[in-house]
């Protein structure tokens, strides 16, 4: 009600529906008598939802309500005249059945707002009235579904264009959404989304972090943190690189570890179809959530835990560990057997880089290390070069199409047609898909100093991955070499 707090809300909640009627009809009762009309209170003395523009107009009102900041409830009340501030019988109750006015919102609007229909209020001089409570909802961006037309006048009216989103903004009136109306919706849709995403994104690890700290020993020197911002990262890396602390930097990766590799049985992703059939949709949600909230952190981690090794020239042994996960990671793209379940073969079609396949572990082992590979080469750290030229792996792909032999993964052992962005068939293409990976993300970017550094940099580690396979070519040599002054 009008100046009511969340603890009034909730014990009224916390009441019996006769309880909240009877305080709902005496706070309307004092707001019509005293008050009047009210950002909180639609007042309509009248409303024949039989006759189109009526009922077009309620529909308007209803959405303008619902699409206003609404900090607990609003309401609309048919049945009170705001000029004269007291109330007029409603005579066509019937037509406020709550399923009625439901079935009737849905044809006009999407999608139909919440609310809650008190339709036998009597007011205090026996005048029957309706109240509409309607609550804050889950989405603001209601939108009408169709357009309606009057053709009863000589020159056809327009009573509703599809979507249209009416609203109040802080005032009584209804008016069709401004731009700074609008701004204000997304705002609070992004803020949802934020919320929910770094929810599901810290959930795991707080609870790891948690657990962890009742069993940590004393000295913060020789614990690794179980979360961290990207510049907590940093410090730690300089710490571990600057004592050369393998056995800290090997717990580390092995949390990594947890989420790169053994995170797919949380979510089902290497059981055989026969064993377990899950809900496709309900699957592919998992899958797609695993890959944002858990997966897709852990290879930034891992990626950075690479980068930051060269840049503090640490040990060449972290390097090889780096690569080693990375190679695992790549692999996993082979295990994925449930994931194939709702992959169909498109082709490499899509230039999306969320989607869902089997492929998309080896794609993102492969991105990290190519930006390992570019900032090595941009700060002629070629002791390092070695490291990366290890893993080698059988191509990540259509069964089928798997050679028999493995090659080096660096070499980008990628097949085509689960989705896989198109651009990836091109050298430049794949150049431009891991410099964009590195302008979405500061902490790389930081790194590089900018994309044309970056794409630079690419280029330099694609020249000496081809001078390497030529000396390789033209030697005796069983494996790879390379030859740099």
């Amino acid at each position: 009600m009008a100046g009511s707090q969340q603890s009034d809300s909730e014990n009224r909640f916390a009441a019996s529906l006769s309880e909240r009627a009877a305080q709902y009809r005496a706070e309307t009762e004092k707001v019509v008598q005293e008050v009047g009309e009210h950002p909180l209170y639609e007042l309509k003395r009248s409303c024949s939802l039989q006759q189109l523009s009526e009922k077009i107009e309620f529909v308007k009102d209803i959405q303008s309500i619902a699409t206003s900041r609404i900090e607990i409830e609003k309401y609309l009340v048919i049945g009170a005249d705001a000029t004269r501030k007291k109330f007029h019988p409603v005579q066509n109750l019937k037509e406020f059945d709550e399923a009625s006015l439901r079935q009737m919102l849905e044809r006009y609007l999407t999608p139909v707002p919440d609310f809650e229909v008190f339709s036998s209020l009597i007011a205090s001089d026996g005048s029957p009235f309706v109240l509409i409570v309607i609550p804050k909802q889950q989405s603001r961006r209601i939108l009408a579904r169709v357009s309606v037309n009057d053709e009863t006048e000589l020159k056809p009216m327009v009573l509703l264009r599809a979507g249209d989103l009416w609203t109040k903004g802080g005032s009584t009136g209804k008016r069709l959404a401004k731009p700074e109306d609008w701004d204000e919706i997304y705002e609070d849709v992004i803020g949802a989304e934020t919320e929910r995403r770094t929810r599901q994104r810290t959930a795991h690890a707080l609870e790891l972090a948690m657990a962890r700290e009742k069993v940590q020993p004393g000295s913060s020197t020789s614990t690794v943190p179980s979360f961290y911002t990207d510049e907590e990262f940093q410090a730690l890396m300089e710490d571990l690189c600057a004592v050369q602390d393998v056995a800290r930097f090997k717990v580390l990766l092995e949390r990594l570890r947890d989420d790169l590799v053994e995170g797919w049985h949380e979510v089902g992703a290497y059981e055989q179809p026969a064993e377990l059939l899950p809900d496709p949709a309900e699957l592919r949600m998992k899958v797609g959530e695993n890959i944002t909230n858990v997966f897709r952190p852990a290879v930034h981690w891992l990626t950075l835990a690479g980068l930051y090794t060269v840049k503090n020239d640490g040990p060449v042994a972290f390097v090889d560990a780096v690569v080693d996960l990375l190679q695992e990671v790549f692999e996993t793209s082979h295990r994925l057997l449930m994931v194939h379940t709702f992959t169909p073969r498109v082709g490499a079609t899509s230039n999306s880089d969320d989607y869902l396949s089997p492929t998309r572990p080896a794609l993102e082992s492969l991105v990290s290390l190519y930006l390992i590979g570019a900032y090595l080469a941009k700060r002629n750290r070629f002791r390092y070069f070695k490291s990366l030229l290890r893993p080698e792996v059988y191509r990540a792909g259509p069964v089928r199409e798997r050679e028999a032999r493995k090659t080096l993964m660096v070499f980008w052992p990628l097949g085509a047609g689960y989705g896989e962005p198109d651009e990836l068939r091109f050298r430049a293409g794949k150049i431009n898909y891991c410099v964009k990976r590195i302008e979405s993300d500061s902490a790389y970017l930081r790194l590089f100093g900018s994309a044309t550094a970056a794409t630079a940099a690419m280029c330099q580690f694609e020249f000496c991955l081809e001078l390497n396979s030529y000396v390789a070519n033209q030697s005796d040599h069983t494996s790879p070499i390379m030859v740099l002054t």
